[in-house]
């Protein structure tokens, strides 16, 4: 069973050919008792993912899919 579920998130900044998108089309799903972990290099789009993901900013995305309350604070998802 998933309790978290992203489907084709994507998310910009700035606009036109200045535009930097940080994420482009990010799906994933988290299932209950799964452990993940997010890394990359400097720059690959780890804070824009957990801070779309933890409300923080705004995204397009097809679906944000959250079946449990409180399941980024369960995630260990915080702002730094």
């Amino acid at each position: 069973m998933n309790i978290f579920e992203v489907q084709d998130l994507c998310k910009s900044y700035g606009t036109g050919e200045s535009a930097v998108h940080a994420l482009r089309h990010v799906t994933f799903s988290v299932r209950k008792g799964e452990f993940i972990a997010i890394i990359g290099e400097s720059g690959s789009g780890k804070s824009p993912l957990l801070n779309v993901e933890g409300a923080f900013h705004t995204s397009t995305a097809d679906r944000i899919f959250n079946m449990s309350d409180g399941v980024l604070k369960e995630l260990g998802v915080s702002s730094h």
